[in-house]
């Protein structure tokens, strides 16, 4: 995807800066920057190769702006693509003029690859500009030639303005030869296909002028959802796409003897086709190391099977091929699905695969399954979070082929986890307890996922920095099996004592020990809840939790009053809290359910979501009370 050279470090801004605004009365938002100028010109070939010309002028209101965007990074495949940059300086706030030096113009290679430099072609310009401050504005002109398209004959391109800045002038023009059937969609931005002044080709120009940044809101899913965006390929249609990915991808999932023998090595044992599956998938998402490929080609175009068993390693389509290779040794339907990973859920209605894929994923027609053998932490059956109820570009094995098909939703069917804590407080107030939480589904992915994070040794010392972020003080330990053994049940145990919980002697109230915070749907609901209002869609995975906690108190405290039960139920999910008493035991069982179609809260949902978010943060808070 071309993305506007300053976008990234926007993004970040905004982020940082007006997320936490919105957590607080603030003033009238602010724009960190204001784009004073861009004009960007796609000129088209009949091969599929172009040229894209860009002048940009960005004028930086805000301090907090200043380092982030002192710097412009531009970035290119050195094999597919060439890279000029032919204007750069500062206007600064005092009006004087400043070009950039030549030897502040630095080509050098991406991070991503740097530390393996023979898996990757990326380069990064980096353009240094001087005097920048608040006040101060950025002038650049660069041109960047596609020598070799990606697919071949075939052109593709997407731009978009993040919503969140202020726009004085922006213009996307794209020239091709008017024989060239190209098909655009553009939303939230004026124009489209224009008289030509050039003789033999067509001329689209989209335009955006005096446009005011909207304030970011937390938790908003990525802009370019929401955001001016435009799409524009020369693929017909999502078959033709799916064919030509298909072209240079199938041959490589060639059945080998070394294939074979792999396959039928990890299937020993196993008769059933969705067992042996399951070996498979599991097999490749734990023994192959992911290393990001990205030469030339390599970003469309996976090794070979062989190669990448050899290897041991590969990025996520070689993942794909090697998956889809197995299975087809064991006679086992797969199909290559392109997908987005981030939290982008626009899905044009044209076939441009640029800004809208960048994840391969397997498909098992005859199970209907997704899955993901990048991931070291979804099992069989599972998705990363991000992956749900989203659009994919399936390449074959659907009733009519290809296609586009949305993933399943998380739902309180596929998704849940339960919490058991038994706590019991002594004489001097002190609680000690202990948890046991299983998930599946996409709980269970991220159980796993933060659990795979920790270094080994660290987990006392995470469980202590938990508990004291809640607001405890005490002592815990934390312990699980491998979460990355995705053909075993995950659980999570935590052990911990907390320091006067509990204020003796009464009377006096107590509110329930948190113990080891975990990731909690329930806790974070009530979190996500805390504006009045949202205009942009946010992430609202469906689910359900369970979290059961018996707390027994002191044989000399009397019990005075339980809190109240809660029940909030409506069209999206529902919360309910009941507390019930047995002898000294106070039994706590806190339930939460969320269905949430698209796993997406939009403006329109989010007033019943927050009925439920509000519930829950009034129970999280309610007292026991007693006396002695």
């Amino acid at each position: 995807m071309k993305l506007t050279s300053f976008i990234s470090a926007v993004l970040l801004i905004l982020i940082t800066i007006g997320t936490a605004a919105a957590q607080i009365a603030a003033p009238e938002y602010q724009s960190p920057i204001t784009l004073e100028q861009q004009d960007v010109i796609y000129t088209v070939n009949a091969d599929g190769t172009y040229t894209r010309d860009e002048t940009t002028r960005v004028r930086i209101n805000i301090d907090q702006a200043v380092q982030s965007l002192a710097q412009t990074y531009l970035q290119f495949s050195e094999t597919l693509e060439s890279l000029e940059v032919l204007e750069a300086y500062t206007d600064t706030a005092a009006g004087e003029r400043i070009n950039v030096p030549k030897d502040k113009i630095i080509t050098q290679q991406s991070p991503v690859s740097t530390n393996a430099p023979a898996f990757g072609d990326i380069k990064i310009t980096a353009i240094v500009f001087p005097q920048i401050s608040a006040g101060a504005t950025k002038t650049y002109r660069y041109r960047s030639t596609q020598i070799k398209p990606l697919f071949e004959n075939q052109f593709s391109m997407s731009e978009y303005f993040p919503i969140n800045i202020d726009v004085k002038s922006a213009t996307v023009t794209l020239v091709a030869p008017e024989d060239l059937k190209i098909n655009v969609q553009a939303i939230g931005i004026e124009g489209g296909r224009v008289e030509s002044d050039i003789p033999g080709k067509s001329k689209w120009i989209w335009t955006i002028k005096d446009h005011s940044g909207q304030r970011p809101e937390l938790y908003a899913i990525n802009a370019i959802n929401y955001s001016p965006r435009i799409a524009a390929t020369t693929f017909a249609d999502f078959n033709e796409l799916a064919d030509a990915y298909l072209e240079r991808e199938s041959d490589k999932e060639k059945v080998t003897d070394e294939v074979r023998k792999l396959a039928d090595k990890i299937t020993a044992g196993l008769t059933n086709p969705r067992d042996q599956a399951a070996a498979l998938y599991h097999w490749v998402a734990g023994n192959n190391r992911y290393v990001a490929l990205a030469f030339g080609l390599g970003g469309v175009v996976p090794r070979d099977a062989d190669t990448i068993i050899q290897t041991g390693y590969g990025d996520c389509k070689d993942k794909v091929v090697l998956l889809n290779a197995l299975l087809a040794a064991k006679g086992i339907k797969s199909a290559p699905v392109l997908i987005n990973a981030r939290d982008v859920y626009w899905q044009p209605d044209v076939a441009s695969p640029f800004g809208v894929y960048n994840h391969a994923i397997t498909y098992l027609p005859e199970f209907d399954m997704f899955l993901d053998p990048t991931s070291e932490t979804a099992p069989f059956g599972t998705l990363p979070y991000p992956l749900f109820s989203k659009s994919a570009l399936v390449t074959r094995g659907l009733d009519k082929g290809s296609g586009l098909k949305v993933l399943p939703d998380s739902s309180p069917e596929t998704s849940t986890s339960d919490n058991l804590t038994t706590i019991t407080i002594s004489d001097d107030g002190t609680a000690k307890g202990k948890s046991t939480i299983r998930a599946k589904g996409a709980i269970d992915y991220v159980l796993r996922s933060v659990m795979a994070s920790i270094p080994p040794g660290q987990e006392g010392q995470l469980a202590r920095a938990a508990m004291a972020s809640a607001g405890q003080q005490g002592e815990a330990t934390l312990s699980f099996n491998d979460p990355r053994n995705l053909a075993e049940d995950f659980k999570i145990e935590t052990e911990f004592t907390v320091q006067n919980a509990m204020l003796l002697p009464g009377p006096g109230a107590l509110i329930v020990p948190t113990g080891v915070p975990m990731p909690s749907p329930i806790q974070d609901l009530a979190r996500m809840v805390n504006q009045p209002k949202i205009t942009f869609p946010m992430l609202c995975l469906g689910g359900e939790k369970v979290q059961t906690t018996l707390l027994t108190l002191p044989d000399s405290v009397k019990v005075t009053q339980l809190p109240r039960p809660a029940n909030v139920q409506n069209a999206y999910g529902s919360y309910s809290a009941t507390y019930e008493q047995n002898g000294q035991t106070i039994k706590v069982e806190r339930r939460l359910v969320v269905k949430m179609p698209l796993g997406l809260c939009t403006p329109e949902v989010y007033p019943q979501i927050g009925e439920i978010g509000q519930s829950i943060g009034r129970d999280l808070r309610a007292q026991i009370l007693y006396g002695d």
